[in-house]
């Protein structure tokens, strides 16, 4: 669960970094992201990077703006933390940004609506099992 390259039967490659995050790893993924060949939309579905101490909006807010400075056509957050720093740097509501607390909830909202072509990072720390998402993402 780091940094795995995986393709999902219905064609959706995953690059699956569940492992653990921070603002260091994440902004990494985020490169491999932009960097990978895609002929659909790269999506960036990012939890919690967690046991950040007191910059850890900041934080957050940093990596959104690397994703939009990366070009990242859909962007899908999960956590107290993200949606905090999607409201601080003004996009939640934004049509490329879903937001949601809850994992489960994230799983099931993406998973509809992404596309055989597109290339998907998903990255959050261990305690906010993202690896739900790649479940879920390869059960479709």
């Amino acid at each position: 669960m780091r940094s795995e390259l995986e393709t999902a039967q219905n064609g959706i490659r995953i690059i699956n970094d569940v492992y653990n995050a921070n603002p260091t790893s994440t902004t990494a993924g985020i490169s491999s992201l932009k960097a990978i060949d895609c002929s659909g939309r790269r999506v960036a579905i990012l939890g919690d990077m967690l046991e950040l101490g007191p910059t850890v909006i900041k934080a957050h807010e940093t990596v959104l703006n690397q994703c939009f400075d990366a070009r990242i056509a859909l962007i899908a957050l999960v956590g107290k933390r993200f949606l905090a720093a999607a409201e601080n740097v003004n996009i939640a509501g934004n049509a490329n940004v879903i937001c949601s607390l809850d994992v489960n909830s994230l799983a099931q909202q993406i998973t509809s609506i992404l596309r055989s072509t597109d290339v998907v990072l998903v990255k959050g720390s261990r305690g906010m099992q993202m690896e739900r998402i790649v479940d879920g993402i390869k059960s479709t």
